[in-house]
């Protein structure tokens, strides 16, 4: 089958042969649908950001944001059948471990891995593997892992009905989070983007968000005339960059990150946020609880997430898929496999 692939410790991927793998026990074999591609596979392909750490040798083949059919069961599973429609996530928790015992799943010691989500077929151990409605359809499931990782961070935080947000980030993650908040009943969402996110920004308009460009000089004072009383009750770091907060958000508000730090934090900076009383709260992936809840918002209705899907791509075309997000062109690019 055609997979793609990492092979050298260097900016790229390729386009490689390789078997049907078979599952193990404890594991399901998934005819793929559709794979997104995620911030972290662009990592991947630039090579940047600690990227070695997220595999294990090469060539690996990559991708983790999949949905697709249950084809065949490992040795064991009885919690699956053929034919089952699946989204999987990347980070499954043990479940047993001291850490995910304390309710921490996220912070699983022992937590079954999934990769190589862009090819045909995939194996995920059970823990990554969350049954969707078979009607629900699978673009929309290839979405459900990102979407969860936004409604885990709306979670992490002390949001309320009525409450005030904002979202620095136009991308998958970042939208995701807005969704998320608009459906716990935030009233005043803004997402702020630089220039070079334009594209995303129009994506955010027509979901129905108030977007500001913060490669504007005023850009903060903007987001402040879009926001009630003092500030942001909570702002999402959707970027890594941590932009301007203590000039957007309120005086012992939340700040809630959520994107990889891509940059140092200068020390009067953290300084400013310490005496503004801002809480500090890391938002890493997702619980099971949050997959629970991403899953029925999706299947009841209540939001639609593929209109976030910009781009479709086969196997043969991944390079232009990763070649368009470098570029800041999209918003969500999907791989979408043509088995035989």
């Amino acid at each position: 089958m055609k997979a793609i692939a990492k092979t050298r410790p260097e900016p790229g991927v390729e386009i490689i042969e390789v078997a049907i793998p078979r599952p193990g026990p404890q594991q399901i074999l998934v005819k793929i649908a559709a794979c997104g591609i995620c911030g972290s596979d662009l990592h991947i392909y630039l090579w940047e950001l600690g990227a070695d750490r997220a595999l294990t040798g090469m060539p690996a083949v990559i991708g983790h944001e999949p949905a697709g059919e249950v084809v065949e069961l490992g040795p064991g599973v009885t919690e699956f059948q053929i034919g089952d429609h699946v989204a999987l996530d990347p980070f499954g928790p043990c479940g047993r471990c001291a850490v995910c015992q304390s309710g921490r799943f996220n912070f699983c010691l022992n937590p079954g891995r999934l990769g190589g989500a862009f090819a045909e077929y995939c194996v995920a151990p059970v823990q990554n593997a969350w049954r969707v409605p078979k009607s629900m359809d699978l673009e929309q499931a290839a979405l459900l892992e990102p979407f969860a990782t936004g409604v885990h961070a709306v979670e992490q935080s002390s949001l309320r009905a009525g409450d005030s947000c904002v979202i620095e980030g136009p991308g998958p993650i970042g939208l995701s989070t807005a969704i998320a908040a608009r459906a716990l009943g935030a009233t005043s969402i803004v997402i702020t983007g630089l220039e070079q996110d334009r594209e995303r920004l129009a994506l955010a308009r027509r979901f129905g968000f108030a977007t500001v460009c913060a490669s504007d000089p005023d850009w903060t004072d903007q987001v402040k005339s879009l926001l009630p009383g003092d500030g942001a009750d909570v702002v999402f770091d959707a970027a890594g960059f941590l932009d301007a907060v203590r000039r957007i958000i309120k005086r012992n508000g939340e700040l809630i990150e959520v994107g990889w730090p891509a940059r140092d934090i200068p020390g009067a900076e953290l300084r400013s946020l310490f005496f503004h009383g801002v809480k500090i709260i890391p938002s890493r992936v997702r619980v099971p609880e949050t997959w629970r809840r991403a899953i029925a918002l999706a299947a009841s209705g209540a939001i639609d997430l593929k209109p976030m899907v910009t781009h479709r791509y086969d196997l043969d075309h991944a390079v232009e898929a990763f070649e368009l997000l470098r570029n800041k062109q999209g918003v969500k690019a999907l791989i979408m496999p043509r088995p035989e």
